[in-house]
């Protein structure tokens, strides 16, 4: 599925902030070189994890933020 979406100028501006601060040589992370597309897609699979596997670190911690947010994983 392709989705297309608009993001506000001081948001994409700090994810932008974000992204630049990132060492994909580092070794400490677990998607290499991220944009903002493959931010938007790291996120989203979390959130999938969430549902299918909501004991691992990753449905934990996208639990936790959804749920900050009013929202059930």
């Amino acid at each position: 599925m392709k989705i297309e979406i608009e993001i506000g100028d001081s948001i994409l501006k700090d994810v932008e902030r974000f992204l630049k601060r990132q060492d994909p040589e580092s070794g400490a992370n677990t998607h290499g070189h991220l944009d903002v597309a493959g931010l938007i897609q790291m996120l989203l699979e979390d959130v999938a994890v969430a549902v299918r596997r909501p004991e691992s670190w990753e449905g934990v911690m996208m639990h936790d933020l959804l749920t900050s947010h009013g929202y059930e994983a």
